[in-house]
Protein backbone atom coordinates (compact mmCIF):
# COMPACT_ATOMS: atom_id res chain seq x y z
CA UNK A 1 0.00 0.00 0.00
CA UNK A 2 1.26 3.51 -1.31
CA UNK A 3 0.62 6.54 1.05
CA UNK A 4 1.27 9.72 -0.27
CA UNK A 5 4.05 11.33 1.54
CA UNK A 6 1.99 14.73 1.44
CA UNK A 7 -1.83 13.43 0.35
CA UNK A 8 -3.98 15.60 -1.78
CA UNK A 9 -7.70 15.85 -2.73
CA UNK A 10 -8.37 13.31 -5.32
CA UNK A 11 -5.76 10.37 -4.29
CA UNK A 12 -7.25 7.19 -4.37
CA UNK A 13 -5.31 4.84 -1.98
CA UNK A 14 -5.47 1.20 -3.38
CA UNK A 15 -4.76 -1.35 0.25
CA UNK A 16 -3.03 -3.85 -2.06
CA UNK A 17 -2.23 -5.43 0.99
CA UNK A 18 -5.54 -6.18 2.29
CA UNK A 19 -7.67 -9.35 0.39
CA UNK A 20 -10.53 -10.90 1.67
CA UNK A 21 -11.51 -14.10 1.31
CA UNK A 22 -14.30 -15.00 -1.31
CA UNK A 23 -17.38 -13.83 0.01
CA UNK A 24 -16.29 -12.64 3.33
CA UNK A 25 -16.21 -9.15 4.69
CA UNK A 26 -14.12 -10.52 8.09
CA UNK A 27 -11.26 -8.10 9.06
CA UNK A 28 -7.82 -10.66 9.07
CA UNK A 29 -5.22 -10.06 11.68
CA UNK A 30 -2.64 -8.98 8.20
CA UNK A 31 -5.34 -6.58 7.08
CA UNK A 32 -5.71 -5.27 10.48
CA UNK A 33 -1.81 -4.23 10.52
CA UNK A 34 -2.01 -2.40 7.20
CA UNK A 35 -4.85 -0.29 8.65
CA UNK A 36 -3.13 0.36 11.51
CA UNK A 37 -0.58 1.99 9.18
CA UNK A 38 -3.24 4.20 7.49
CA UNK A 39 -4.51 5.18 11.32
CA UNK A 40 -0.78 6.95 11.43
CA UNK A 41 -1.65 8.81 8.52
CA UNK A 42 -4.61 9.98 9.48
CA UNK A 43 -3.50 11.23 13.00
CA UNK A 44 -0.88 13.06 11.15
CA UNK A 45 -3.44 14.80 8.93
CA UNK A 46 -5.80 15.54 11.50
CA UNK A 47 -8.54 17.52 8.71
CA UNK A 48 -8.04 14.59 6.10
CA UNK A 49 -11.36 13.54 5.23
CA UNK A 50 -11.86 10.31 3.03
CA UNK A 51 -14.44 7.75 1.76
CA UNK A 52 -13.72 3.69 2.14
CA UNK A 53 -14.50 2.11 -0.72
CA UNK A 54 -15.46 -1.67 -0.64
CA UNK A 55 -15.42 -3.65 -3.79
CA UNK A 56 -15.90 -7.88 -4.87
CA UNK A 57 -15.24 -9.94 -7.76
CA UNK A 58 -17.18 -13.20 -9.42
CA UNK A 59 -20.40 -12.21 -9.51
CA UNK A 60 -22.53 -11.60 -12.80
CA UNK A 61 -22.76 -8.46 -13.96
CA UNK A 62 -26.71 -8.76 -13.56
CA UNK A 63 -26.02 -8.58 -9.99
CA UNK A 64 -24.83 -5.35 -7.99
CA UNK A 65 -23.16 -6.70 -5.28
CA UNK A 66 -22.06 -10.00 -3.88
CA UNK A 67 -23.62 -12.21 -1.27
CA UNK A 68 -21.73 -12.03 1.83
CA UNK A 69 -21.52 -15.23 3.94
CA UNK A 70 -21.38 -13.43 7.23
CA UNK A 71 -25.16 -12.21 6.69
CA UNK A 72 -26.60 -13.92 3.36
CA UNK A 73 -27.57 -10.62 1.72
CA UNK A 74 -26.15 -9.16 -1.15
CA UNK A 75 -24.55 -6.46 0.21
CA UNK A 76 -20.81 -7.61 0.47
CA UNK A 77 -18.93 -4.84 -0.93
CA UNK A 78 -20.90 -1.93 0.96
CA UNK A 79 -19.76 -4.55 4.37
CA UNK A 80 -16.47 -4.80 3.47
CA UNK A 81 -16.18 -0.86 3.09
CA UNK A 82 -18.15 -0.63 6.62
CA UNK A 83 -16.13 -2.82 8.35
CA UNK A 84 -12.73 -1.36 7.73
CA UNK A 85 -14.96 2.37 8.93
CA UNK A 86 -15.85 0.36 11.86
CA UNK A 87 -12.65 -0.81 12.58
CA UNK A 88 -10.59 2.98 12.17
CA UNK A 89 -13.85 3.93 14.06
CA UNK A 90 -12.05 1.43 17.16
CA UNK A 91 -8.99 3.26 16.51
CA UNK A 92 -10.45 6.37 17.57
CA UNK A 93 -10.69 8.05 13.64
CA UNK A 94 -13.58 10.68 13.98
CA UNK A 95 -16.71 9.17 12.06
CA UNK A 96 -17.07 12.48 10.51
CA UNK A 97 -14.10 12.56 8.98
CA UNK A 98 -14.70 8.87 6.85
CA UNK A 99 -17.46 7.85 4.82
CA UNK A 100 -18.03 4.45 3.02
CA UNK A 101 -19.55 3.16 -0.06
CA UNK A 102 -19.82 -0.09 -1.41
CA UNK A 103 -19.18 -0.31 -5.30
CA UNK A 104 -20.15 -3.91 -6.08
CA UNK A 105 -18.08 -5.42 -9.10
CA UNK A 106 -17.91 -2.40 -10.93
CA UNK A 107 -14.42 -1.77 -11.10
CA UNK A 108 -12.09 -4.47 -11.31
CA UNK A 109 -8.58 -3.82 -11.47
CA UNK A 110 -8.32 -6.27 -14.39
CA UNK A 111 -5.26 -8.20 -12.15
CA UNK A 112 -7.20 -10.58 -11.27
CA UNK A 113 -10.16 -11.60 -8.94
CA UNK A 114 -7.81 -11.44 -5.50
CA UNK A 115 -7.18 -8.10 -6.78
CA UNK A 116 -10.44 -7.04 -7.05
CA UNK A 117 -11.80 -8.38 -3.69
CA UNK A 118 -10.22 -4.55 -1.85
CA UNK A 119 -10.93 -1.69 -0.09
CA UNK A 120 -9.64 2.09 -1.34
CA UNK A 121 -9.55 5.14 0.66
CA UNK A 122 -10.57 8.03 -1.71
CA UNK A 123 -9.17 11.31 -0.23
CA UNK A 124 -11.84 13.97 -0.47
CA UNK A 125 -10.85 16.87 1.40
CA UNK A 126 -8.24 18.19 3.69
Amino acid sequence: TFFPETPKVGDLIILDKISFDLGSSVLSLKAKRELDRAVLVFEKYKSLRFEIKGHVCCTSSKYPDAIDKETDERNLSINRAKNVFSYFRSKGINPYRMSYKGYGNRFPLGKGDEFDRRVELLITRL
